[in-house]
């Protein structure tokens, strides 16, 4: 399910539409211990006299297993300062609001005339194992309705966002009592779906339901390669499926990861350190966030 693996890596509201069961954990086969990547990003030139250290995630992840290590842990405690992709996420009444303003649009046609036939049984199977209605995705918009589906499935395996990375690491620094900034407001980053074209969005929903049938394996290989700091493994799953369109990848990936980088910018031409936790599609591949700041002359360092 290599949209999944895209989504998980890429976007930190997806679980936003989840549906509301709760089905009991699969065995996974995940390593337990790992060393996800960390870079740290210095200035070369006058008035660059920030630090940022840079964490890539994954947006949902299994109980039990331990990514802290005593680098990341050195990393958090020397931060002023927690960077996020959004914030908010962690009130989902306002969260879904948000959701049904953007996604729900009069006058859709009803979901499986927005799919090939082919790929209406695997339509009917998703549906099925979740209480997602068949009413209620007919109306949504294309993009919302793959996003409400991509997190069903990830919602089988016993996943959600409640185990992340961003609120264990949100939970870490309140209580600690430093500030907590975010990248992105939960409009715009659905925002960039919402303003997917039609085509786009009916490829995205496509992707979804033709790779249904490998949800564990393909969580399985994202989640142990971002254990293991396989960058290469994570450019391999989450540039595949909609990121090879390349009007998607400009709305989903490159432009955001062009904005961020000029907000990083900002950031470190002021004195302070701040963890940047985001998807780690962002920080790997030749559009990554690092990759332009190299260019404005910082120092990029993988220091794990």
């Amino acid at each position: 399910m290599r949209i999944i693996s895209t989504l998980l890596s890429l976007l930190a509201a997806l679980l936003l539409a989840a549906c509301n069961n709760a089905p009991a954990p699969v065995t996974l086969n995940t390593v337990k211990t790992g060393t996800p990547a960390l870079w740290k990003v210095t200035g070369t030139q006058p008035g660059q006299i920030g630090v940022v250290y840079m964490f890539g995630t994954i947006h949902i992840l299994p109980d039990d297993v331990q990514w802290r290590t005593p680098t990341l842990e050195a990393a958090i405690a020397e931060s002023d300062k927690l960077v996020i992709e959004v914030l908010g996420l962690d009130d989902p009444q306002n969260a879904a609001k948000i959701f049904s303003r953007l996604a729900i649009s009069p006058g859709q046609e009803k979901l499986d005339a927005r799919i090939e036939p082919s790929l209406r049984d695997d339509l009917d199977r998703i549906i099925d194992a979740s209480n997602i209605s068949e009413r209620t995705l007919n109306r949504l918009e294309t993009w919302a309705a793959a996003l409400s589906l991509a997190s069903a499935q990830t919602k089988g395996l016993g996943l959600d966002s409640s185990s992340s990375v961003e609120k264990k690491l949100l939970a870490q620094f309140k209580e600690a009592g430093k500030p907590i900034d975010a990248l992105e407001t939960i409009e715009l980053q659905l925002g960039y779906f919402d303003k997917l074209p039609e085509a786009q969005q009916r490829k995205m929903l496509a992707s979804v339901l033709a790779d249904s049938a490998d949800a564990q394996q393909a969580f399985e290989k994202l989640f142990n390669a971002w254990m293991t700091g396989n960058l290469e493994e994570i450019v391999t799953l989450s540039d595949a499926g909609i990121l090879t369109d390349a009007k998607t990848r400009q709305y989903l990936l490159v432009g955001r990861n062009l904005d961020w980088a000029e907000q990083l910018d900002k950031r470190l031409q002021t004195a302070g350190t701040s963890l940047v936790a985001v998807g780690a599609a962002h920080l790997v591949g030749p559009d990554a966030v690092q990759k332009t700041l190299a260019k404005r002359g910082y120092k990029i360092e993988k220091i794990q």
